[in-house]
């Protein structure tokens, strides 16, 4: 859920995300109440049942593997996987510490997958495509491992616009820290409608279907919500910020934010967009 730009060299991202993987298990636990009630309309997309045998790219923190995990039930198991090594051991860890039973964890780069064809009944992805150098590769690889028949389904966000989160974080600290405004965020790649389901069918699904998904978050008021983003988008920018400047870009953002308070509460849009479709059989 970082909110700066990522590269989009192999080697870079890499690199990129491996210096993230702290920050990334730091604030797993808020990033999972923030995103978790995506989960279910996530697992009804994809077609998760028990019983079935599921691939999950991009796992990140351990979601939404653990939540697929206890859909497929005890007959069923789960892969999650993850292109650095730091990200898939706090996976495991977290998987451990929740006594998820029926989760296998393992570095996998989501465009050169180590299985083989026909292996798995489904393939989930959550906020992961956006950021895969080759998004196309990653997409036919995903085709590939799914047995004749099987679903995937892919979890992206909409525009940044429609995601408050995102937009203010991005107007209110390039102002404050003077950074480039016109920035093409790889997150929102596939924001507009129709892109992500092309890209599906060009990989070679079948049956493609694309919804979109808003929702309204109410966090406590005077709770700086936006913190998990704001470390994780622009962790390099912050990184040499003397302390009173930081405490004055805080004081900027929580005044942007509270343009968005109603009584105790914030409300806070976010837009997701799902896509799923199946491997012909």
């Amino acid at each position: 859920m970082g909110a700066g730009p990522a590269p989009v060299d192999a080697d870079d991202a890499r690199e990129y995300w491996a210096g993230r993987a702290p920050l990334w298990q730091r604030y797993a636990p808020e990033i999972e109440r923030a995103t978790g009630r995506f989960n279910p309309l996530f697992v009804e997309a994809a077609g998760i049942g028990p019983g079935m045998r599921v691939l999950d790219l991009a796992s990140g923190a351990g979601e939404p593997a653990m939540t697929i995990a206890r859909a497929v039930g005890a007959e069923g198991s789960v892969v999650a996987t993850d292109l650095i090594p730091a990200m898939v051991d706090g996976t495991r860890r977290r998987i451990a510490d929740a006594g998820v039973a029926n989760v296998s964890c393992r570095v996998a780069d989501m465009q050169a997958l180590p299985f083989d064809d026909g292996s798995f009944d489904r393939v989930t992805c959550r906020f992961g495509i956006m950021f895969a150098p080759d998004a196309a590769q990653a997409l036919r690889e995903a085709h590939r491992v799914l047995e004749p028949g099987g679903r995937s389904a892919w979890m992206v966000w909409g525009p940044m616009a429609d995601t408050t989160v995102f937009a203010v974080l991005q107007r209110e600290v390039r102002e404050f820290l003077d950074l480039p405004r016109d920035v093409a965020l790889p997150q929102f790649r596939f924001g507009e409608p129709g892109l992500l389901a092309g890209a599906m069918r060009d990989a070679g699904f079948e049956d493609v279907g694309e919804r979109e998904h808003r929702f309204q978050g109410q966090p406590p008021a005077g709770v700086p919500f936006w913190t998990p983003n704001l470390e994780m988008g622009f962790a390099d920018d912050l990184a040499g910020l003397a302390p009173d400047r930081r405490a004055a870009l805080d004081a900027r953002l929580a005044d942007a934010f509270d343009a968005y308070r109603s009584g105790d509460r914030y409300a806070i849009g976010a837009h997701i967009r799902i896509g799923a479709g199946r491997k012909a059989g």
